[in-house]
């Protein structure tokens, strides 16, 4: 099955001059998506409407009401951009991107109601550090988590599981969705490290694998190490939970020339979790673009991954 791309590259969001999180990353990938549709191994979807109503039925749940209200109706400077927090820029511009993210979003939930896929969003801003009241990290909304939030308000039947490989913890998708049941988050990153959680304190472990497994990892931390705790940490615990649907935070920053992580990894890694992924038995996987800030790097691990798990 081919990787169908749904491309959002947020035109209009800044966080201001020489901020590593920028169009160009987008702009990046956009030459790769074109290239790699023209030989036949990904599709472009344009599938999705704009549609203003989306925004509160996507991100209402996995976010506080008031926190969203307040992002629509945020008094903006003058000509400005104004900081959530001191790494988070936000626009007029950033709720357009945020407003258009929301409708493809939920033509991916219309989409896996009707024949579940493999699809990847490539959006910003980011989102996984976004907190259920807070923007956090780059992110101002969590799209990760509202994906997984939705499914298991939709279905249930669903057993849904989070993946984050990101260098970051996914700190914002495990506050958002911790204790739900038939839920599963799985995250591996770089620790003492920004955000400063997922140490594994806080894990757990339900019978049928529910809960949390959050695998720091050492600075330095290379391929074959990865590999180990991928084979023998990370997919037994997906192959006990047994996922319907599976919802990837994809970033890319734990690559070895990464300006931003100390990890030590290379597209060798990100083919390999491509291609674990796919042998999943799960009739709705979507990945989520997170991190990834040396351009270059970026291109060929995002390529490296959607081989694997388009193959």
């Amino acid at each position: 099955m081919k990787p169908a791309i749904f491309f959002l590259p947020g035109e209009g969001h800044s966080n201001g001059p020489g901020h590593p999180e920028g169009l160009r990353r987008l702009n990046t990938l956009d030459h790769l998506f074109r290239r790699l549709a023209a030989e036949g191994k990904v599709t472009l979807s344009d599938q999705w409407k704009e549609d203003p109503e989306s925004f509160f039925r996507v991100y209402e749940g996995p976010h506080l009401q008031q926190y969203l209200e307040g992002l629509l109706s945020f008094p903006f400077p003058s000509g400005g951009i104004a900081r959530l927090d001191p790494d988070t820029g936000f626009s007029l511009g950033s709720l357009s991107a945020i407003q258009a993210t929301a409708s493809a979003i939920s033509t991916l939930l219309q989409s896996r109601q009707q024949a579940g896929g493999l699809y990847f969003l490539a959006e910003r801003p980011p989102g996984h550090h976004a907190l259920s009241g807070r923007a956090m990290g780059f992110c101002i909304v969590n799209h990760t988590a509202a994906i997984a939030w939705n499914i298991l308000r939709q279905d249930p039947e669903a057993r849904v599981a989070v993946l984050d490989f990101d260098v970051h913890h996914g700190n914002g998708t495990e506050e958002i969705l911790r204790g739900r049941d038939r839920f599963l988050f799985i995250s591996t990153h770089q620790y003492p490290f920004y955000p400063g959680t997922g140490s594994g304190r806080d894990n757990s472990d339900r019978p049928r694998g529910e809960g949390i497994l959050d695998i720091p990892l050492a600075e330095g931390t290379d391929d074959s190490a990865y590999h180990k705790i991928l084979r023998e940490q990370v997919l037994p615990r997906l192959e006990r939970f047994r996922p319907t649907d599976l919802v990837v935070s994809a970033g890319f920053d734990a690559h070895r020339e990464d300006p931003l992580g100390g990890l030590l990894l290379t597209e060798e890694t990100y083919h390999v979790i491509g291609n674990s992924i796919r042998k999943l038995d799960c009739r709705f996987i979507a990945s989520v673009l997170e991190g990834g800030y040396n351009l270059e790097a970026l291109s060929r691990s995002v390529e490296a991954y959607l081989n694997g798990i388009g193959s």
